[in-house]
């Protein structure tokens, strides 16, 4: 029997690898959950999603994400979410050096 779902097409190579991502905190749910915007490359284009705080927090390392700042009255619910999950400091960027 036939698949009826069709093949997806893969994008072209390089198309989306050179461009810059980042995500934006808007919340936290249940006191387990991050919900951020994701977009990669400008600002005009962005989704929303909601992930448990660990999977968040390798979704932004496999995309190299760049973290911004997160909504206004986030950061310190983030960052209590963060020290219970024994992340604490999540929201600071990396050392570029």
């Amino acid at each position: 029997m036939a698949s009826r779902n069709p093949p997806v097409a893969e994008p072209p190579q390089g198309a989306v690898e050179n461009e810059s991502a980042f995500v934006r905190v808007l919340g936290t749910r249940s006191g387990r959950f991050v919900e951020f915007e994701f977009g990669i490359g400008s600002d005009d284009l962005k989704v929303e999603l909601i992930l448990p705080f660990q999977a968040f927090k390798e979704f932004c390392q496999e995309r190299h994400a760049e973290i911004l700042p997160p909504a206004e009255g986030v950061a310190t619910e983030l960052d209590r979410l963060a020290w219970r999950a024994g992340q604490p400091g999540l929201l600071r960027q990396p050392d570029k050096n």
